[in-house]
């Protein structure tokens, strides 16, 4: 039996994802201070990421050139800020509405798609969006009416950075290895965190807390080799859709970390999302 790598793929980067969401709210909950946390974990994932490259795909390097580092520093670009949206989103809105709200990705992504990477669009794709859309809608809302925070605006500014950026790193699939993609997408990123902390005026290290800065940090260098990963052997459309389990992976951690529960809507909602994932997997969009 051939070993489908996307799904594989698919599985690590939404896990990672689901796990670095729940760590970065338990981290915010301390008190810590956003920015400051940001910067923190995304130099631990630049760190453990350099030396991934370094010692697994050095001679890649030497595919680098001005075009691909233009992509890389509009990567860094939109990556940065999406840092900073979406940190100081999570932390003015509520976990629920960012786990929903994150997910307009596969809005932006696929629409981006069809612009710049010409990926097809018709009606079977736009009914499973719709499809995964009010599942998620229903698994972090539980059928209640999602109340407007200042931070929502900040969670959809940030959902349309990392499409994107998505869309960037796609257009850069067969010539430039996963690895390499990952490694340029935290350190560019870092590197914008870097220039903005004198204009924020923040001490990076004035705060320091080392647990959930090696966790978020590990998390996020394994989502975003995961997510290089799938777009080398997928569409942009499948890597976002596909990684709409992500709301139903909380939602399970919710209940057995934060002792949260689950009401039928969420059930259906969750049922949704896994039946329209098994389509998208079946249809090989």
């Amino acid at each position: 039996m051939k070993i489908d790598k996307k799904l594989i793929y698919v599985t690590i980067f939404s896990f990672s994802w689901a796990i670095r969401i729940l760590f970065n709210k338990m981290a915010l909950n301390t008190g810590i201070e956003p920015m400051v946390f940001t910067v923190q974990s995304v130099l631990c994932s630049t760190i453990l990421l350099t030396i991934y490259a370094i010692s697994t795909k050095r001679k890649e390097f030497k595919r680098i050139d001005k075009n691909v580092f233009k992509k890389f520093i509009l990567i860094g670009l939109l990556m940065g800020i999406s840092y900073i949206t979406g940190i100081y989103g999570l932390r003015l809105s509520t976990s629920i509405n960012y786990s929903f709200l994150i997910k307009s990705t596969i809005v932006f992504t696929t629409l981006l798609a069809v612009i710049f990477l010409k990926e097809d669009i018709n009606k079977g794709k736009v009914l499973l969006l719709i499809t995964f859309i009010l599942g998620a809608y229903l698994v972090t809302t539980g059928g209640k009416l999602i109340i407007p925070k200042v931070g929502d605006l900040l969670i959809i500014a940030t959902a349309f950075c990392l499409s994107s950026s998505v869309i960037t790193q796609k257009t850069l699939s067969g010539k430039i290895k996963p690895e390499i993609m990952a490694w340029a997408n935290r350190f560019f990123a870092f590197l914008v965190l870097i220039l903005l902390i004198p204009i924020m005026g923040i001490k990076p290290f004035d705060s320091f807390s080392l647990l959930f800065v090696v966790i978020v940090g590990t998390l996020s260098a394994v989502t975003i080799i995961y997510l290089n990963k799938l777009l080398s052997v997928s569409t942009a459309s499948y890597a976002t859709m596909m990684s709409m389990i992500v709301p139903v992976i909380n939602s399970i951690l919710g209940i057995f970390i934060l002792k949260e529960h689950m009401n039928i809507f969420q059930i259906i909602g969750g049922m949704m999302i896994i039946i329209s994932g098994i389509l998208t997997q079946k249809k090989n969009i």
